[in-house]
C-alpha cells in the first residue's frame, strides 16, 4: 500500500477534522473528495496492477471513523440509518457474497472481458482486441468491486446521519455547489491549457490507472478536467447539475445553486460529450413532462427564465452560423459524431458487446450472477444482472423506489418545506444518475453519488410529526403524522396547551 501525494493531504486534513472538526465539516471533505474521479489516494500494488483506492474512498475511512468513534453519539443515527438502506444494505451483502463464491462455482462456464487489464500481451487482429475475452475466473477485481460495495454503503449511511439535520442539508447543497463549479472551471481550463504546463499541472491529479484516452476530434478539444476521459467529467456535472438546478427551481439555497447550475450547464453544452448531448434531452423531457401533467410542479417566474435562457442559446447559435459558417458545420459534424454515429462507430460495437455479456452471464448462472468484479460491462443495469442476478436486481430496484417515492406528492410538485424540496431534488437527481450509468458504468457498484443522493433523500423526505394536546376532556390528536416511524426517536416532545391561570385569592375566599 502506497500513499500518494493526494492520500498524504487528505490524511492530514481528516486528523485534523477528525480531531477538531464537526461531523458535517467531515461530510463536506468526503463530498469534495468525490470531485477527483480520475485520482488515487492509495495504491495497491499487492493486489495487482492498477489497484488503488480513490480520494473518495479514503476520505470514506475518515469518516466512518468520526461516525464510530466511542463517545461520538452517533448511536442512535446509526441504527437508522442501516434501517433506512436495509434493501441497498441486502445488496452489498448478496454482492459481496457472490464476489468471492460465484466466480469459483461458475469457472470456465463462461468467458468474459475483465473488468481491468488486458486479456493478452498481443492480438492477431483489432477486433480481436475489441473482443478479447477469457475463461471465467476469480480475480483481484472480485476483491476490489467487493469493497467498493461496501463503501457504497458506508456512503449512504454517511449520508442519512448527516442530512438527518439542517445543518447537514445546508452542508450538501452549498458543498456541492462550490464543487460544482470547481468542476465546471477544471474543465475549461483543460480544454484552454491543452498542450501547455497548465495541462501538464492537471495531469498530476490523475494519478490513477485508468486509461488517459486521446481527447480531441478534428481540432476540437474534449473537456475532461481532472478526469482520465470525457465521459466520466460528464457524468459527474451531469448528475450535480440536475441536483443543483432542481434545488434552484424550488428556491433552495439561491445564491449557490443558481451560479452552480449555469456552470455546469455551459461545462456540458461545450463537453463534447456524447453522454452530456443524451443526458441533456432526457432531462429536458422529465422536466417538460412534469410541467405538462403536474400544474404548478414549475412555478411561472422559474418557467420565464428558463425560456429566456432557451432564447439566448438560440440567438448565439444563430450568431455563430452567420459569422463563422464552417465553426458551426464542424460543430454540427461533432455533434452527430458524438450521438448519431456513436452506436455504429467502433467504440459503440465494443460497449455493446461488453453490455450483451451481462445477459449472457444472467442466463449462464441461472439467474444467480458470476459476482461483482467478474467481467466489464457498458451498462449498470447490465452489469446488475450479471453479476448479482435476480436478487441485486430487486434488492437495487426496491433501494430506489424508497428513495425516489413515486408516490408521494412532494416529488412532483412545488412544496413550501425546504427539507422535503431538498429531498425531491435529490430524488430527481438520482433518476439522471441512474440514467447516466445504464449508458456507461462498468460495473454493478452504483457509485459514490447514487449512495450520498439515496442517503440523503431518505434522510430529507421524513414528515415531521407533531403532537396536540388538548385540555379537558378533548382526545389526543394527531397532526400531519406519516403512517410509521423508523423509531420513538423520530418523535418530538410534545407541545401542551399551557393551562388556564389560577383565580385570585379574593375569589377564592367569596
Amino acid at each position: 500500500m502506497i500513499l500518494t501525494f493526494i492520500g498524504a493531504v487528505q490524511t492530514l486534513l481528516g486528523l485534523s477534522l477528525f480531531l477538531g472538526g464537526t461531523i458535517e465539516a467531515m461530510f463536506g471533505f468526503l463530498l469534495v473528495s468525490a470531485l477527483f474521479g480520475g485520482s488515487a489516494a492509495v495504491t495497491l500494488p499487492a493486489l495487482g496492477t492498477g489497484s488503488s483506492i480513490p480520494p473518495v474512498q479514503f476520505a470514506l475511512v475518515f469518516m466512518a471513523m468520526r461516525l464510530f468513534v466511542p463517545g461520538a453519539g452517533q448511536m442512535a443515527a446509526i441504527g437508522r440509518a442501516a434501517r433506512a438502506n436495509v434493501w441497498l444494505a441486502s445488496y452489498v451483502f448478496y454482492g459481496v457474497v457472490l464476489a468471492y463464491v460465484a466466480p469459483r462455482i461458475f469457472a470456465g462456464m463462461i468467458d468474459v472481458t475483465p473488468l481491468r487489464g488486458r486479456t493478452e500481451v498481443r492480438y492477431s487482429s483489432f477486433e480481436a482486441y475489441l473482443f478479447a475475452t477469457r475463461p471465467l475466473k476469480f480475480t483481484t477485481q472480485n476483491i476490489t468491486t467487493s469493497i467498493y460495495l461496501c463503501g457504497t454503503l458506508l456512503v449512504a449511511m454517511a449520508a442519512h446521519i448527516i442530512c438527518s439535520n439542517e445543518r447537514g442539508r445546508l452542508t450538501l447543497i452549498r458543498t456541492m455547489a462550490i464543487v460544482g463549479m470547481i468542476h465546471s472551471a477544471l474543465g475549461f481550463l483543460s480544454v484552454l491549457g491543452k498542450n501547455t504546463p497548465i495541462d501538464a499541472g492537471l495531469m498530476m491529479f490523475r494519478n490513477a490507472s485508468y486509461a488517459q484516452l486521446d481527447n480531441a476530434y478534428q481540432g476540437f478539444v474534449r473537456m475532461t478536467g481532472i478526469w482520465p476521459e470525457a465521459s466520466g467529467y460528464a457524468a459527474f456535472a451531469m448528475v450535480w447539475f440536475v441536483f443543483v438546478f432542481e434545488c434552484w427551481m424550488r428556491r433552495i439555497e439561491t445564491r449557490f445553486t443558481f451560479p452552480a447550475a449555469l456552470a455546469l450547464l455551459a461545462a456540458l453544452v461545450f463537453s463534447t460529450s456524447s453522454l452530456a448531448y443524451v443526458g441533456l434531452p432526457f432531462y429536458a423531457i422529465l422536466l417538460i413532462t412534469r410541467a405538462m401533467v403536474f400544474p404548478g410542479a414549475v412555478s411561472l417566474d422559474r418557467a420565464l427564465w428558463m425560456a429566456a435562457a432557451a432564447l439566448a442559446m438560440t440567438i448565439l447559435v444563430g450568431v455563430v452560423l452567420a459569422v463563422h459558417p464552417l465553426f458551426a458545420d464542424q460543430f454540427i459534424d461533432l455533434v452527430k459524431h458524438m450521438t448519431i454515429d456513436k452506436s455504429g462507430s467502433t467504440s459503440g460495437t465494443q460497449r455493446r458487446f461488453w453490455a450483451m455479456q451481462g445477459i449472457s452471464a444472467f442466463w449462464v448462472s441461472g439467474g444467480i450472477g458470476i459476482g461483482p468484479g467478474s467481467f466489464r460491462s457498458s451498462s449498470l443495469v447490465t452489469a446488475v444482472l450479471g453479476c448479482t442476478g435476480v436478487v441485486g436486481a430487486i434488492t437495487l430496484t426496491l433501494h430506489f423506489v424508497r428513495a425516489f417515492k413515486p408516490l408521494r406528492h412532494s416529488t412532483y410538485a412545488s412544496v413550501q418545506d425546504p427539507t422535503l424540496a431538498t429531498g425531491a431534488a435529490c430524488a430527481w437527481a438520482l433518476v439522471q444518475s441512474l440514467f447516466v450509468s445504464a449508458l456507461a458504468l462498468p460495473g454493478c457498484d452504483p457509485g459514490t453519488d447514487f449512495a450520498i443522493l439515496t442517503g440523503a433523500a431518505l434522510a430529507l423526505r421524513i414528515k415531521p410529526v407533531r403532537w396536540v394536546v388538548a385540555r379537558g376532556p378533548a382526545p389526543l390528536l394527531l397532526r400531519d403524522a406519516v403512517p410509521a416511524f423508523s423509531s420513538l426517536d423520530d418523535l418530538p416532545v410534545p407541545n401542551f396547551t399551557p393551562p388556564p391561570p389560577d383565580p385570585s385569592p379574593a375569589l377564592q375566599a367569596a
